[in-house]
């Protein structure tokens, strides 16, 4: 195969990576597997220009995306629905799509992976015309990146402080969202909650909140039925360990589309960006749209 590799240089662990030594082991284990491959290291908007010329105008059968959740979703949403393949190289604090595809985190041996691993189609979603990886989310989420997005932070820990300082914030206030919950059905619902999210997939239990399968062609549904700080707190404290949906405050549930409409603009999350959305909202999966490269069982790592 042939791959383009776009790195965001700027991406949190890469800002202090030796970026010539990362490219000479680019390309010492793509070629060693038989592949071709050309490097480009890009940061901000720059990022999404290369995606788009490598899918649009490139001769590449993958393009391969360096950086966070954030560059990893925007790829995927260019990437999806084309001929080509996504393969992803772990570069931010969370990682989150790269954890349930199996990609080690440690760079080295991501490359390695990577470089021996295979195509394999898996879902993505989307809510309205915005595609979206990991979750879509309602009230807590969204009140803690707007918090933490208006701080400056000049390193990879001060930016991890800030959002657990951002999220202890919101708790101390939980927000209030009002909205109707449609079914794919078209029963409907009133629903005033502190935190709703959906998922690309159902994310899986014992870890941080990922799907441990993104090809199971459904939606996670998370509805936090409290208003009060305490019993926030209290789910938010389980939310690394995964074992916060089990908890009696929670609905949980699946489903392929749904509908959230409210009087005026929503503010939203879509992995990890905040957002302001015209109502109603449609949420829907699109099983098996993007084509990723994963690691074979050897290379992969599972529950990280």
């Amino acid at each position: 195969m042939r791959f383009a590799a776009v790195i965001n240089s700027q991406a949190s662990t890469l800002k202090t990576a030796d970026l010539d030594r990362l490219a000479n082991r680019l390309v010492e284990r793509f070629s060693a597997a038989g592949h071709a491959i050309d490097i480009a290291f890009t940061e901000g908007d720059g990022m999404d220009k290369s995606i788009r010329d490598a899918v649009e105008f490139g001769e590449a059968d993958a393009v391969l995306a360096g950086g966070g959740d954030g560059t990893i979703s925007m790829a995927a949403g260019i990437v999806q629905g084309t001929s080509k393949a996504l393969a992803i190289l772990p570069g931010g604090n969370m990682n989150l799509f790269a954890r349930s595809l199996g990609i080690p985190l440690d760079l080295d041996a991501a490359i390695e992976a990577l470089a021996s691993g295979h195509p394999h189609k898996v879902d993505i979603a989307f809510a309205n015309k915005r595609p979206f990886i990991h979750e879509f989310s309602l009230g807590l989420h969204p009140e803690m990146i707007e918090m933490r997005d208006q701080q400056k932070f000049g390193s990879r820990l001060g930016k991890i402080v800030g959002g657990i300082r951002s999220l202890s914030r919101a708790i101390l206030r939980p927000p209030r969202v009002r909205v109707w919950l449609e079914d794919a059905d078209g029963e409907r619902r009133p629903l005033v909650t502190s935190a709703l999210a959906v998922s690309n997939n159902l994310f899986g239990d014992g870890h941080l909140p990922y799907a441990d399968r993104v090809d199971g062609g459904e939606l996670g549904v998370y509805i936090a039925h409290t208003s009060t700080s305490a019993e926030l707190a209290a789910i938010a404290a389980r939310i690394p360990a995964g074992s916060w949906s089990s908890l009696p405050q929670m609905e949980v549930f699946t489903a392929t589309q749904l509908k959230l409409a409210r009087r005026g603009r929503l503010k939203a999350a879509i992995d990890g960006e905040m957002v302001r959305m015209d109502s109603p909202v449609e949420v829907r999966i699109a099983p098996g749209v993007l084509t990723v490269i994963v690691p074979d069982e050897d290379h992969a790592v599972r529950g990280q």
